[in-house]
């Protein structure tokens, strides 16, 4: 990890410990947004992490997923990765962005360019943040152009996921925007891809750390259950999951602006995180025993958190599936040199 990551990665654990609080989290999935916590975040500067052309691209690629990574240890109920990647996306097309939280998402639906303007007709479905975000960035899948546009522009239909996290339909007809270039809705679906697996990788290192915390302080026949042989096994399984998604995650920002890398990077590291998922899942509730699903007991918010995470943006199947064909497709003398690539 460069110096200047190591930065980051403590100044946004200061950050988020200070705002992401339970009362917060309890908060937000009542619809309350997290104002103060968006106002730091911004102040601090990170919402450009992606979109700094100053920085190599590899440097900033490894700054951003170790800020989501911390946002999503955190639980951030703000669409702080959404807006980052949108920003740099924007920056990289020479399009101003607009100020306040971004939104993507792929839309169901036509769009039609002329120029820098730009009209659309669809609907978009579960947007992340959608009654929050004050713009939204959508491609239809089958375009090779996107649009930003004013979320008051089109009828929200608020709802939202397992974990209580806005997720919001938006219907537009023949509504005006920006036109954004080159931006198609497999690439809006990969950036997905990639963002939740950094934060699902995060999520995973805070069960681990709650789960490891637990058995220590758990007692059970006069010690603690963290010296039973069966849990240590699980805690090592969970363990092994969490530093495999994360090496995925970062393997998928580090691929994030390569065109011909990034669908694949994200799929890989979106199924790795997925499959983590369940089983660390498993592995926590078990551990903690009945107090772990309660709503007392605030593990439920990540675990809640990386079952509807694992679901956005393609689930495991969709991108199991999409990488199976990608390399059937391309030959046997490919399949290896892909692999150890």
């Amino acid at each position: 990890m460069s110096e200047t990551a190591n930065l980051i990665h403590d100044a946004a654990h200061r950050l988020f410990a200070q705002h992401v609080t339970v009362d917060l989290l309890n908060a937000a999935e009542k619809g309350v947004w997290a104002e103060a916590l968006w106002d730091a975040v911004e102040e601090a500067g990170f919402l450009d992490t992606l979109a700094d052309a100053d920085t190599p691209q590899l440097e900033r690629a490894a700054n951003t997923a170790v800020l989501l990574r911390a946002a999503g240890r955190h639980l951030a109920p703000i669409p702080l990765g959404e807006t980052i990647i949108a920003r740099a996306i924007l920056a990289a097309r020479q399009v101003k962005a607009p100020r306040g939280p971004i939104s993507f998402a792929v839309l169901d639906g036509h769009t039609h360019t002329h120029g820098d303007h730009a009209h659309l007709k669809g609907r978009a479905v579960r947007v992340p943040y959608g009654r929050h975000a004050a713009n939204v960035l959508l491609s239809a899948q089958d375009s090779g152009e996107a649009v930003l546009i004013a979320v008051r522009r089109g009828k929200l239909g608020e709802g939202v996921n397992v974990a209580g996290e806005p997720r919001d339909n938006l219907v537009f007809a023949d509504t005006a925007g920006t036109t954004v270039a080159g931006v198609s809705g497999d690439d809006l679906l990969a950036y997905g891809a990639a963002l939740r697996a950094a934060l699902m990788a995060g999520a995973l290192e805070r069960i681990l750390m709650q789960t490891v915390e637990y058995s220590r302080t758990r007692v059970q026949f006069g010690k603690p259950i963290a010296a039973f042989q069966a849990i240590q096994q699980q805690l090592a399984v969970l363990a092994g999951h969490v530093a495999a998604s994360g090496v995925a995650a970062d393997g998928a920002f580090d691929d994030i602006e390569n065109d011909e890398r990034r669908g694949r990077s994200a799929g890989i590291a979106k199924v790795r995180a997925g499959e983590a998922a369940g089983v660390a899942a498993s592995i926590a509730h078990q551990v903690h025993g009945a107090i772990g699903i309660t709503k007392e007991h605030s593990l439920h918010f990540a675990t809640r958190r990386l079952y509807s995470w694992r679901a956005e943006f393609g689930p495991e199947m969709y991108w199991a599936e999409k990488l199976g064909r990608a390399a059937c497709s391309a030959g046997a003398d490919a399949y290896w040199p892909s692999v150890t690539r």
